[in-house]
């Protein structure tokens, strides 16, 4: 089937309802004002593509956007025709009758008689059909994309798994050198920051600013909220270098709400973070959620102030470590985008996963495994390099204990200026 120039949704809709072709789609009432559409999710045991996305496959093919031999995108079909219902004024959802809780879910969706239109609907929704009756393609909300993002968990993103192996998630090139020199703010203010797209790292960024940097996308941090000299700027790498059509899609769609990026910084006291994108963002780390060195997630709430990483629960953590008692404490924070993040183990699965990882700390935590690890040897030369361990770790302490912590975090003013 061919889309033939001015013919709209509307008209299409109906005559496949009316063919009787597609299970599940039908009249929801006798007068045909309201209709029922399959609605079941890809994530579904009994889920069957040919029959549960058989409507969705046929919007694609008649949009041109999909034909015999192209690679199958359940997820992305059912996201079209959504966004294309929604943005029609010919429709309108009825919440209330759709069931999507059952074996067979299904939406509901009303005919908007055009009368009604001129009256009832917003400027917006008629802004969205073209003169010639036309759906702006894939010109979705934020929810939808969040729903779409759902989807596409149940589809399986095609993640590389082999760059998230275990142990990976906290693994930098971070050389076993000295103590950077300079201040113990300076030291303290250093971060790696790493961007896994799909399970995959695609960049990593030293932060060296002493008043952190803003993490936003590319394009739209050229009109920055922040000068250059008052913080670095560091950018989401772009979707364009995704290898799968679906991934690189959703992401592109992702970081379009990302455009005021998050605010970070590092200081003695921990890692600070404040969101001012419009994206929920899911985080794990050392912070102010969790039993005392067992991190739970946790969600950004939008302008507040959050630490993410506490370096004094770092540290005593680092010595029940090194006493044998707990496990090794993880010197990383991971934020998660869009996606709820239940657990760090499900990290691979998302899109976008930034890791912030304090580079002191994670030098305190390679020196303490390289003494460990010396602990079973009987090599003289490296007592020395023990010595400074331990001289290194008592200097921290001492300087840890001796700091004045702030009644309100340090980093980010509540009063400083965000220009939309």
């Amino acid at each position: 089937m061919s889309n033939s120039g001015g013919r709209r949704l509307k008209q299409w809709l109906i005559e496949q309802i009316q063919s009787g072709q597609y299970s599940g789609l039908q009249w929801e009432d006798e007068t045909r004002t309201m209709f029922r559409i399959p609605w079941k999710h890809a994530g579904k045991q009994d889920y069957n593509q040919e029959v549960d996305a058989s409507i969705f496959k046929a919007w694609a093919v008649f949009k041109g956007k999909f034909k015999e031999g192209d690679r199958a995108e359940p997820a992305t079909w059912k996201t079209r025709l959504r966004c294309a219902l929604n943005k029609s004024p010919d429709f309108e959802e009825v919440t209330e009758r759709s069931q999507l809780d059952i074996s067979e879910p299904y939406k509901v969706y009303r005919i908007v008689p055009e009368e009604e239109q001129k009256h009832g609907k917003s400027s917006m929704a008629m802004a969205a059909t073209s003169s010639s009756g036309d759906i702006t393609d894939m010109d979705c909300s934020p929810a939808e994309i969040e729903e779409f993002m759902k989807e596409e968990e149940g589809c399986g993103i095609q993640a590389s798994p082999e760059y998230w192996s275990q142990g990976s998630i906290n693994a930098f090139s971070l050389h076993q050198d000295p103590l950077p020199s300079g201040t113990l703010s300076s030291v303290f203010s250093q971060m790696m920051i790493t961007f896994y797209y799909g399970g995959k790292v695609v960049q990593n960024t030293h932060v060296t600013h002493p008043e952190g940097c803003r993490i936003s996308p590319q394009l739209l941090a050229r009109g920055a909220l922040y000068s250059s000299d008052s913080m670095q700027s560091i950018h989401f790498p772009p979707a364009e270098i995704i290898e799968y059509d679906k991934q690189r899609y959703v992401t592109r769609k992702l970081l379009g709400h990302l455009e005021r990026g998050v605010l970070v910084r590092a200081n003695q006291e921990g890692i600070f973070i404040k969101r001012l994108c419009q994206s929920r963002i899911f985080w794990t780390g050392l912070g102010e959620v969790g039993s005392q060195y067992n991190p739970m997630p946790g969600k950004l709430e939008r302008d507040a102030v959050v630490k993410i990483f506490d370096t004094g629960r770092f540290f005593q953590a680092l010595q029940l470590y090194q006493e044998g008692q707990i496990p090794a404490p993880d010197p990383t924070v991971t934020l998660c985008f869009g996606e709820e993040l239940n657990d760090i183990s499900s990290a691979k699965n998302k899109l976008i996963i930034v890791q912030i990882t304090m580079v002191n700390c994670q030098h305190m935590l390679d020196t303490m495994n390289m003494r460990r690890t010396q602990a079973y040897s009987n090599n003289p030369n490296l007592e020395m390099c023990d010595e400074v361990a331990s001289e290194q770790m008592a200097r921290i302490y001492q300087d840890l204990c001796s700091y004045s912590v702030p009644q309100r975090p340090a980093c980010y003013r509540d009063n400083m200026p965000i220009t939309a």
